[in-house]
């Protein structure tokens, strides 16, 4: 199984900072990165290696936390310089060539500072000496304003799937690619074409998540596949929906300022495009997303949500659920709020989680679902400064 580290810089004070991932040899890598056309200078060097082709080359992927890697001036002179060190003190450690093209540098934190890169370099080799087992000390260190590390394990028949993932804020599902950083081991072999499918997964999953509606510049997902053993696509579907699905929560969960995580979930739309367009439009909606942090049943919002997206909509029927589908209320039919149901429904919405679900009245089987998170005052107190 791969190794795993994680070590402090500096770079964050009295918190680890620079964790590394080594892969077993004979392991294939690719990933998928945010499409946010403003990305890391660090991403788009990431993008060019392993960028949703598989790649059986890569000896190591760093990941540096509390700085981005992006948009200031020189920061491409700085990625040069961290890589060339790593690839140097790698062959040293391990008396074989590691060339600065065969590992993978990630980042995360904020966007346009400088790096004071001595910190780094001076780190670099006790980064490989600290690699172990255990993925706890690296689950740390990739963490910004997480308030916990975010782990998930599958394991049924032999298969092995490990996924870590941070993420807390800039957290919002509109990608074509991926959410935040996240990373998945595994023993299985990889089968041809599969990168199709787990891409598919992520977009249910991580990448199905509304925090606050903004776009990262550094948002990553790994995959590593160690090529040990064959299984069924269909049971490597089922552990990669299990670990994606669980760090999505996670991430959902633990987002800034984050009280309660909410189900949406749009059903019987013109198509799955359209659902997911109108769950979208749902999460933009600052005026609900106040309501679910105050328990308020406010479902007018939703119905003006939905209006504004544009979709082709019938009579819409909604209801809240608790999270394990014991309570369920109907607030909305024909398009108009029951209001004698409201107070019950504003019950549910005192849970930590629960679910809504959305059927917007056509004939057809369009659906879509998404997570997401009230907005609160804490998380205005901790982005209102730098």
């Amino acid at each position: 199984m791969a190794k795993f580290s994680g070590i402090s810089c500096g770079i964050k004070k009295d918190k680890k900072d620079l964790g590394l991932i080594l892969p077993d040899d004979g392991s294939t890598v690719f990933g998928f990165f945010t499409s946010n056309r403003i990305k890391s200078e660090a991403i788009e060097r990431a993008q060019k290696i392993i960028g949703g082709r598989p790649n059986n080359k890569i000896k190591a992927v760093y990941v540096l936390s509390g700085n981005a890697l992006c948009r200031y001036f020189g920061v491409e002179k700085d990625i040069q310089t961290l890589v060339k060190k790593f690839s140097q003190d790698l062959t040293k450690f391990f008396s074989k060539t590691i060339k600065p093209d065969q590992i993978v540098l990630l980042s995360t934190g904020k966007i346009g500072v400088g790096l004071d890169v001595e910190k780094v370099l001076q780190n670099s080799y006790k980064s490989i000496e600290s690699l172990h087992d255990d993925v706890s000390d690296f689950s740390e260190a990739i963490l910004t304003t997480d308030t916990k590390p975010k782990v998930s394990k599958f394991e049924k028949n032999g298969l092995y799937i490990l996924g870590v993932a941070k993420g807390a804020g800039m957290i919002f599902p509109n990608f074509s690619h991926a959410t935040t950083l996240s990373f998945v081991i595994t023993n299985a072999y990889l089968p041809k074409g599969f990168e199709r499918n787990a891409y598919e997964i992520l977009q249910k999953t991580i990448g199905s998540i509304n925090i606050d509606s903004s776009q990262s510049t550094n948002d990553s997902c790994v995959f590593i596949f160690e090529n040990k053993r064959k299984f069924p696509e269909k049971l490597l579907k089922e552990g990669l929906q299990k670990v994606l699905g669980d760090l999505a929560f996670y991430i959902a969960e633990d987002g800034e300022g984050v009280r309660h995580v909410v189900r949406i979930s749009v059903l019987k739309a013109q198509s799955d495009r359209s659902a997911k367009n109108i769950c979208s439009y749902i999460s933009f909606s600052f005026l609900f997303r106040s309501s679910i942090s105050g328990s308020s049943p406010d479902f007018g919002r939703v119905l003006s949500a939905i209006g504004s997206s544009g979709e082709k909509i019938g009579k819409i029927r909604a209801w809240v659920s608790r999270w394990d589908g014991s309570k369920r209320i109907e607030v909305i039919k024909n398009s108009k709020i029951i209001t004698e149901n409201l107070k019950n429904a504003a019950e549910i919405m005192k849970d930590q989680k629960y679910n809504i679900q959305i059927d917007v009245g056509l004939k057809q089987n369009g659906k879509y679902s998404m997570l997401i998170t009230d907005i609160t005052e804490d998380y205005i107190a901790i982005n209102k400064t730098m």
